[in-house]
């Protein structure tokens, strides 16, 4: 193999490698600024159903009252919470399968340069 065509290989490879660092980084920022967006959304989410059960409560209401509004309150939060950690694991898993794409394109330029 001559030192131009192992050149144009080892550039062309390079490139591919600087594209996918830049990608990879990308999807891995809007990842992590839409894990924090969302954990905000449910913060906000169950501070909001807290201050709701704190208007409606009543002193004198039966103790089975204050269980099933905090109950309902929790699960809400706590559904909205297991949909965020799904999302983030599934934008997780997608990153990694970009990267794998990017890393089988990378070993592809350098075998066939």
């Amino acid at each position: 193999m001559n030192n131009d065509r192992l050149f144009k290989r080892q550039q062309a490879a390079n490139l591919l490698i600087w594209q996918s660092a830049l990608r990879v980084a990308g999807l891995m920022n809007l990842g992590t600024i839409s894990a924090v967006r969302r954990a905000l959304d449910t913060y906000l989410l169950c501070l909001q159903h807290g201050a709701d059960y704190i208007r409606e409560a009543q002193v004198d209401d039966p103790p089975e009252k204050w269980v099933n509004s905090y109950v309902d309150t929790l699960s809400e939060c706590a559904e909205k919470s297991w949909q965020d950690f799904r999302n983030n694991w599934q934008i997780l898993l997608l990153t990694q399968d970009e990267a794998l794409m990017w890393v089988a394109k990378i070993e592809r330029a350098w075998a066939n340069g």
